[in-house]
């Protein structure tokens, strides 16, 4: 996620010492940033562990001139993997990590990168298409908003994005291709903003959890975040922590209900969890480092607006 002050955006992660300060920090610790991005969070273990080494992913193809500035300074330290969240034992696997791993991160949010480049569809504040893959495979948010049924529509607002107007703003959507296609960010602002004002009270654009539930369902960010879960679990050491950003509820609510289910706390699965096998009991293999969900403070969100929603939870491996 990004800090914004002055109108400038910076390359600074929300709760960056929070997290960092709850991960791991023994001398030849290995991590794994799980979403690079910007690169802040690897930036801050690198630079305050210098006998620490970084095994970054990312799914976007973007980052690799990020990627080359990294491996100039850190040189060996730090080593990029192309790959997503749901690969993370895989990727594991091949770099001979499994039961090695100090610390595993995820920031969930969109990068500072993502948002300020208008060709990629991510940013509601500015004119560009509708395109909001992270990695460039697949459906883009056009195909999605042109090809589907009004149903279809409804039901993925209102699912990953918990709009209530998820049903008007769908028929608004199909009233409006009846006439031409809807090809750029704005013009699905504009259909919105039919449907749905401004809140008085919040300064929020209503475009937002719209913007948010396509985002979710273009990426299977959900699926990828239960995958990432699972997996994390598999490769850490014992006594090695796993901390996760989220930004909306459906995200934080995936990772309460993983912590708090393997740390013997809640025993029936969920349609947030990953998936387990038939008849397998979960083991208490967690435990919660964070009883209490930890937010940015009143001087950051002060600084970034965005970091309002942030959520930190961490666990450690047992």
């Amino acid at each position: 996620m990004i800090i914004k002050s002055n109108c400038n955006l910076m390359h600074k992660p929300v709760l960056l010492k929070e997290t960092i300060n709850l991960l791991s920090n023994k001398k030849n610790s290995i991590y794994i940033d799980g979403t690079f991005g910007d690169g802040g969070h690897s930036r801050e273990l690198l630079e305050r562990n210098k006998h620490c080494k970084v095994y970054a992913i990312d799914r976007d193809p973007n980052v690799k001139e990020n990627v080359k500035l990294f491996k100039k300074k850190y040189s060996n330290r730090f080593k990029f993997i192309s790959g997503r969240i749901s690969e993370l034992e895989e990727i594991a696997l091949s770099e001979n990590l499994k039961d090695n791993v100090n610390g595993i991160l995820f920031d969930l949010g969109v990068s500072t990168k993502q948002l300020k480049d208008n060709k990629r569809g991510f940013s509601f504040q500015n004119d560009g298409p509708l395109d909001m893959r992270m990695d460039q495979n697949g459906e883009t948010a056009e195909d999605f908003l042109n090809n589907e049924s009004e149903k279809k529509i409804s039901d993925i607002l209102f699912n990953y994005g918990e709009e209530k107007l998820s049903r008007k703003i769908a028929k608004a959507i199909i009233n409006y291709k009846k006439g031409k296609k809807i090809r750029t960010t704005l013009e699905l602002v504009k259909i919105v903003k039919l449907v749905k004002k401004t809140s008085k009270k919040q300064n929020i654009n209503p475009a937002t959890k719209t913007f948010q539930a396509i985002r979710i369902y273009i990426n299977n960010e959900l699926e990828e975040l239960k995958a990432g879960l699972a997996s994390s679990l598999k490769i850490l050491k014992n006594k090695g922590r796993l901390a996760i950003i989220s930004f909306h509820s459906l995200e934080d609510r995936i990772v309460k209900n993983f912590f708090n289910t393997h740390s013997g706390k809640i025993y029936n699965n969920s349609r947030y969890l990953p998936q387990l096998e038939p008849n397998n009991n979960i083991k208490n293999d967690l435990k919660v480092i964070t009883k209490k969900v930890i937010k940015p403070m009143k001087e950051e969100i002060e600084l970034n607006y965005y970091s309002r929603s942030a959520k930190l939870r961490v666990a450690e491996k047992i």
